[in-house]
């Protein structure tokens, strides 16, 4: 019983906190910064909610240009998609008439149709995005807008890229800044 109670208390401590893991390291505060910076700009220009592009910020943000670049390429296209196929269902929403079985048959319908054109034209990366803006545009689409505010989704992830990728560029590492210089 001992043993048993000894293999139990080691399995619940290694799943405890680790002190000597806790540390903020420079992606994550470029993260930070770049989450601030969307909504700092948001707040300024009186854009609305910043979730597209605090959102593709983080998602975009990689450990260096390189990355970030591929990451927030593959993220506009997505969220491309996904405002595109949205301006769909707007479309289903009006020419139906019925909110309940475009939602039901339609949403989905067209979620697996944008993955396939994600995955197709090599995007593959951008699924969570393109699937994550139709989503936000679909269900927090204010009522008297439709075209636009899709439109101004778009725009968001350009925002959050701009910023993943500015953020990058001048938060290096000191062996990246020094070899950027020669």
């Amino acid at each position: 019983m001992l043993l048993c109670w000894h293999k139990i208390e080691g399995s619940v401590r290694s799943g405890m906190l680790d002190l000597k893991k806790f540390k903020i390291g420079l992606r994550t505060l470029k993260t930070g910064i770049s989450v601030f910076l969307c909504m700092l700009i948001f707040t300024i220009f009186d854009r609305g909610t910043p979730i597209v592009a605090t959102l593709t910020a983080v998602f975009a943000l990689r450990e260096d240009m390189n990355n970030t670049l591929k990451f927030g390429r593959h993220r506009i296209v997505g969220n491309t998609f996904g405002a595109i196929f949205a301006v769909v269902v707007i479309l289903l929403y009006e020419w139906v008439g019925n909110i309940v079985l475009v939602q039901l048959v339609g949403i989905p319908l067209l979620i697996m149709i944008m993955i396939t054109f994600c995955v197709a034209t090599g995007h593959s990366e951008g699924v969570v995005g393109a699937c994550g803006t139709f989503l936000t545009i679909i269900f927090m689409i204010p009522e008297n807008e439709s075209f636009g505010y899709a439109l101004q989704r778009v725009v968001d992830t350009f925002i959050g890229t701009g910023i993943a990728l500015g953020v990058n560029h001048f938060i290096r590492p000191k062996k990246a800044r020094a070899s950027s210089i020669e």
